[in-house]
């Protein structure tokens, strides 16, 4: 089967509005269709070709994709920060290649494939929706991103919970380059005072090197 040349540009059409990002419902729109029998069928020649690739389950992508985009598509309330921050504003050195980090409201998943994967970590708790709620903003339209002294915080918070990052929180977190009024205005809202102190000490031993 052949891809269908008028359907290829509606394709290309979209995956340039949209970051190269396809939920299950939008090809149902580009296709005409809602069964998925019938829906397979016609994704079967874009697929084939590599035009489209699934990357986890109801998201697909294009060729060119962004996997920033894709985080914020598989959780809209979710937030990039951790080392993805954290690299991008020279706090620590490079991450995984084709990695996003991100936190949210819920379980943490992992939504992994060849061309790259997702990493959510999730608040849970009495307090998880107060978590979201400082430290993050809008830098585009569609994707909040925390800034470094939240993303820090964020990945003592996890860590203290247990998740391995590729960096170690210890000797690789350049914590100079945070501004500490942030940071101590941020702490403010964490209940837990271990963590608390947890973070204090992180700082303390850094500043003093």
């Amino acid at each position: 089967m052949k891809v269908d040349p008028q359907i290829l540009l509606l394709f290309q059409t979209f995956a340039a509005k949209h970051r190269g990002i396809f939920t299950i419902h939008d090809l149902e729109g580009l296709f005409g269709t809602k069964q998925p029998v019938a829906l397979q069928q016609k994704l079967r020649p874009f697929l084939q070709a590599k035009i489209l690739s699934r990357f986890c389950r109801g998201f697909y992508v294009a060729k060119e994709f962004d996997l920033e985009w894709l985080s914020q598509r598989i959780a809209p309330d979710s937030a990039i920060s951790l080392g993805t921050v954290l690299s991008r504003e020279m706090v620590i050195g490079s991450i995984p290649q084709k990695t996003v980090y991100a936190v949210k409201v819920g379980k943490s998943r992992v939504y992994k494939s060849s061309l790259g994967q997702v990493v959510h970590l999730g608040f849970t708790g009495g307090d998880a929706k107060a978590m979201m709620a400082f430290g993050y903003k809008k830098m585009e339209k569609f994707i909040r991103y925390a800034d470094k002294e939240r993303a820090f915080l964020d990945a003592l918070y996890f860590y203290q919970r247990g998740h391995k990052f590729s960096f170690n929180i210890y000797s690789d977190i350049q914590v100079k380059k945070l501004d500490q009024k942030i940071v101590n205005r941020y702490l403010v809202r964490y209940k837990n005072p271990k963590f608390v102190k947890f973070v204090e000490g992180v700082c303390h031993a850094k500043h003093t090197v």
